[in-house]
């Protein structure tokens, strides 16, 4: 007697149950059974098909969204070195053409200088100045004159320390530098500020006759300011018959927000 175990008869069963209901859907017996088996499941069917699809979707969107964040880091990142090289490269080619042109003013002038970093701008908002790498220890004085592109005078320093100096520029309404009209030795006057807008020369001779476009420069009258530094160029002047002197404004060629370095006149005899 042939013995089948439980397992044996387990898979027997299966395969006839499988082969039966084959047999059944091939003659058409369980077509309504199975009609009514998709009706009942088809709802079920297309939430689960819905979710699966929503659930696709977030998963992607979010994988998405973690790429896109990712490459704008890496963007951004990519971005702020460029910054910074462009800044540094834009930094060291101003400084180069600086120094060019001041080696050339230099070598045509009769002074000797010391060129100085500006490190900073005044931050009490009362004098409109400039704050330098250089101070006492570099044998930086007070009342020394400063000068920016081409030897063009911005100013005078009016405070140092150890470390450090501070120019007073032309442009305050505190600042004073005695001057003149190039070749014109009697039309003296005073050039100052206003309130770092523009620049005047003020106690100029009723009688002088001072075109457009002359150049104002230093009279050499004050301690340390030799003569004859360019201030800037004659843009308007103002001469009212009955007042005893005329002023003009100045046009300083040298942007006064954009001085990154600039030179100062040593002195040669320290009284």
């Amino acid at each position: 007697m042939l013995y089948f175990g439980k397992s044996t008869k387990l898979v027997l069963i299966t395969v006839v149950i499988i082969i039966l209901l084959f047999f059944l859907h091939q003659v058409g017996i369980l077509s309504p059974l199975e009609r009514s088996f998709v009706a009942i499941t088809k709802p079920v069917m297309r939430i689960t098909y819905n979710l699966s699809n929503r659930v696709g979707e977030n998963y992607l969107e979010l994988k998405s969204k973690q790429e896109l964040i990712q490459e704008n880091k890496v963007l951004k990142d990519q971005l702020d070195t460029l910054v910074k090289e462009k800044s540094k490269y834009t930094t060291e080619r101003e400084e180069n053409e600086f120094l060019r042109a001041q080696l050339k003013f230099v070598q045509d002038a009769d002074h000797e200088f010391m060129i100085a970093g500006v490190i900073g701008k005044n931050v009490d908002n009362i004098q409109n100045s400039l704050v330098l790498d250089k101070g006492s220890k570099d044998g930086v004085l007070v009342g020394q004159p400063v000068l920016a592109d081409e030897g063009i005078m911005i100013g005078k320093i009016s405070k140092v320390t150890s470390n450090n100096s501070f120019v007073l520029l032309i442009n305050d309404d505190l600042s004073f530098v005695a001057a003149k009209i190039k070749s014109k030795t009697k039309t003296m006057g005073v050039v100052d500020g206003e309130f770092g807008l523009g620049i005047k020369m003020r106690l100029i001779p009723q009688n002088e006759i001072i075109n457009e476009g002359d150049v104002v420069v230093t009279s050499g009258l004050e301690k340390y300011v030799p003569a004859d530094l360019i201030i800037g160029l004659v843009e308007s002047v103002f001469n009212e018959p009955e007042e005893l002197f005329q002023e003009v404004s100045i046009n300083s060629q040298v942007d006064f927000n954009k001085i990154t370095l600039v030179n100062i006149i040593k002195v040669q005899n320290v009284d």
